[in-house]
């Protein structure tokens, strides 16, 4: 195994999680058996303190892990400076066959543990502790997926080879890429763009009418269009080339760094826009559609505004 200073902190920081997780996780078997509001019992008393230290464990692992996926874009980035053939991070994440399914999994974990704390909360509201027992088996489904993760990771940094000569972002989302990547490169760009702008409208009609499910299911749309229309169609005017399509280049400091607000925001839009379609059933309430909703138009505008700008400047559309 290949070590840096960044590898050592970023597998400290999974394994302290899931060492956490995985006291979280045997009371929440525990619970998931044993646990009866009804009961008086000195170990329903017990459960219901365990309860406590269980849920404050995986608030605190989502609260890691938010900042803990950027620190591992950012030893990604690092690494490129190593691994030769790697411009950013998106050379090095794909350096061998774990790195993709590894920084998806990262990702999908996000939004589960979210969800769960969407439901802890609603647990919180109810006199009763109704959803006690539903949470942590959706956390006992949640740990499973960490537990994966952590696996992977293992196996990511293990078997990279600084040897290895892999491929830079150009050759990745090049429409010549021998790779589902390539396929959605050549596609055209501006069709791209009118999905993404169409599925954008179709969240505002959706809030209008306050419909939870529509925009629950148009936001998980909008979040695999956003990341492709940023690589496909909007990176290029960030980096003011035609040629450059990367989500990785645009966290870089020449950039402003400013993938990471453009991420932040999709993530919170889309999250919410998610979890709108079980908040009346948790919450016992319909969420304001509007709030995830100024995230999504927030991340809109900022991306096209990088595409509005370039013309001004240049009076010529890049793509």
């Amino acid at each position: 195994m290949f070590f840096t200073p960044e590898i050592v902190i970023s597998l400290l920081i999974d394994t302290l999680s899931l060492f956490l997780l995985l006291i979280a996780f045997v009371v929440a078997v525990r619970i998931v058996v044993w646990f009866d509001y009804g009961s008086d019992t000195p170990g329903q008393y017990a459960l219901e303190r365990q309860s406590y230290l269980a849920s404050t464990i995986v608030a605190f692992i989502l609260a890691l892990k938010i900042p803990a996926i950027f620190y591992f874009i950012y030893t990604l980035d690092r690494l490129s400076t190593v691994i030769p053939g790697a411009m950013c991070a998106a050379g090095v994440v794909t350096a061998n066959e774990y790195g993709v399914w590894l920084f998806m999994l990262k990702v999908f974990d996000l939004y589960l543990f979210g969800l769960w704390l969407v439901l802890h909360r609603a647990d919180l509201a109810t006199p009763n502790y109704r959803y006690t027992k539903a949470k942590f088996f959706f956390f006992i489904f949640i740990f499973f997926f960490a537990l994966v993760e952590f696996v992977l990771e293992l196996l990511y940094f293990g078997h990279l080879d600084i040897s290895q000569v892999v491929s830079c972002c150009g050759a990745l989302f090049n429409k010549a890429a021998n790779s589902p990547l390539g396929v959605v490169a050549s596609l055209d760009p501006k069709a791209i763009a009118a999905a993404f702008y169409a599925t954008y409208g179709a969240l505002v009609v959706a809030a209008l009418a306050k419909k939870e499910i529509w925009f629950s299911l148009l936001s998980l749309l909008f979040l695999m269009l956003a990341v492709v229309a940023v690589i496909f169609f909007f990176s290029p005017y960030i980096y003011e080339l035609p040629t450059h399509r990367c989500p990785f280049c645009i966290l870089q400091p020449e950039y402003h760094s400013i993938g990471y607000l453009l991420y932040a925001l999709l993530f919170v839009g889309t999250f919410l826009g998610i979890a709108s379609a079980f908040w009346p059933k948790w919450m016992g309430r319909p969420m304001n559609l509007w709030v995830p909703l100024l995230f999504d138009t927030l991340f809109v505008g900022i991306v096209s505004f990088y595409v509005l700008y370039y013309y001004y400047q240049n009076h010529v559309w890049l793509l």
